[in-house]
């Protein structure tokens, strides 16, 4: 407990862990400012900018229904035909009905999935009759706060950049050596800097999350309570904020584990900044090819790079080979204790002489 309490007086007294914790909130701030701009001057030069959300349905000339399918043939083969075609965008309770007979007439698994979430969206809105709106502009305060505004990304930069230097800084200002003078094993120091990297981690995740929801107020919303997209079913603004900072958290423990196994390897405290972030963007970079590859060989999916995209699932996203969410979390999980495993062992074992 008195290695946590001088590690946290140590980070404390740090101004720039402070400083990056107001660099995130300036930094939601500027979103919210740059999306309300856009968003007046949408609806200043197109009137509301919305307009009613639900499945789309085409009829033919006797007015009976025709799938997409079906349109999309006319359309291309009878210009004169698919002029009589009439759209119209279903109502919510309509939309659950014409939703429900897609879902009966397909078999694979995932578009069951992605249909009933959409079923699930309409729903909502059916038993509380109202009409979900589809904005040509930005997100609205609702849209805006159950992304995190975004900014999910930056926060886990701070965590890893707290992450990179907490140890490094030991070895780069010569005080590993009279740290590990006090009546205290290795694993202990170790264990109280990885402690206090979680906590940073939490309060930075406390910050988004309140920070997001403050300033998603300046753009407005129809509702709070209300669901957000098809793509995440149900879920309100509260409900996708929360998902979406428990996922991000899982995400921020893993590149905190990343970056503290630089941390306590390498002596400059730069290169360990720099190696930490560069295997956040460098492991996104590397997500976007891995569908390929995975499509291949199936066991690239439980590669570490193809289980980052864990907040795009969040999101309503599928990850490349059909991963579910508790597979993925579960499978960080194991990857973080490996690296901070190896970690551990290293520091035990290494020489701070030669520091």
């Amino acid at each position: 407990m008195n290695l946590i309490k001088n590690e946290w007086q140590k980070l404390l007294l740090r101004k720039s862990s402070w400083i990056m914790q107001l660099v995130l909130v300036l930094m939601v701030f500027l979103m919210a400012l740059l999306l309300f701009f856009v968003n007046k001057t949408i609806n200043t030069s197109e009137g509301s900018g919305e307009a009613p959300r639900g499945v789309t349905q085409h009829f033919d000339a006797s007015g009976q229904p025709i799938s997409e399918d079906q349109y999309n043939s006319i359309a291309k083969n009878d210009s004169e035909k698919a002029k009589q075609i009439q759209t119209k965008v279903l109502s919510p309770k309509d939309s659950v009905a014409a939703l429900k007979m897609q879902k009966k007439a397909v078999t694979d698994k995932q578009t069951k999935e992605e249909l009933q979430r959409q079923i699930d969206y309409y729903q909502v809105y059916a038993d509380k009759g109202k009409t979900p709106l589809e904005s040509a502009g930005g997100p609205d305060g609702a849209q805006f706060f159950g992304s995190l505004a975004q900014e999910a990304s930056i926060a886990t930069i701070l965590v890893v950049i707290i992450a990179s230097t907490i140890v490094a800084s030991e070895f780069s200002g010569g005080t590993i050596k009279l740290l590990l003078t006090r009546p205290y094993s290795r694993s202990q120091v170790l264990a109280s800097k990885l402690i206090i990297c979680i906590i940073y981690a939490v309060i930075s995740s406390i910050v988004l999350f309140v920070s997001s929801l403050l300033f998603s107020l300046m753009l407005g919303s129809e509702s709070y309570s209300l669901p957000l997209a098809p793509a995440t079913g149900s879920l309100n603004a509260y409900e996708m904020a929360l998902k979406l900072t428990g996922t991000n958290f899982v995400l921020m423990l893993t590149f905190l584990s990343i970056a503290f196994l630089f941390s306590s390897v390498v002596r400059s405290q730069a290169l360990a900044v720099g190696v930490g972030i560069g295997a956040l963007f460098s492991g996104n970079i590397i997500a976007t090819f891995l569908p390929l590859a995975i499509a291949k060989y199936d066991w690239l999916k439980w590669l570490i790079f193809n289980l980052f995209q864990l907040n795009s699932m969040a999101l309503g996203n599928e990850v490349a080979g059909g991963l579910a969410m508790w597979q993925v979390i579960l499978t960080l999980f194991a990857y973080i204790i490996v690296i901070l495993g190896f970690t551990f062992y290293i520091f035990k074992k290494r020489d701070v002489a030669l520091s």
